[in-house]
């Protein structure tokens, strides 16, 4: 758990409060199938870096349009909590 809180202080909110990241794989296969749109996430990640890191060592995984995204956990309570909490332990 201190591994993810020091590594959520650190990281580069990329404009969103309450950042996460997840790498993205577009299936080729343009059918709406969950199987599919869910074998195509990876995640999630607390820092770019590790995302990147580990698209990286396990690039063989993934196609070739695979990429790390940031998204924003702003509609999860709990983790909205979480990140609030890290961040008045900064202070």
């Amino acid at each position: 758990m201190k591994e993810i809180i020091e590594t959520l202080r650190n990281a580069d909110n990329e404009a969103t409060r309450v950042p996460y990241w997840l790498i993205l794989d577009p299936s080729q296969n343009m059918q709406c199938d969950i199987h599919l749109m869910a074998g195509g996430i990876t995640g999630p990640f607390f820092c770019r870096e590790d995302a990147e890191n580990f698209l990286s060592i396990t690039r063989y995984n993934f196609s070739g349009r695979a990429r790390v995204y940031c998204m924003s956990g702003h509609n999860s309570k709990k983790y909205v909590a979480a990140l609030d909490e890290i961040n008045r332990g900064l202070k």
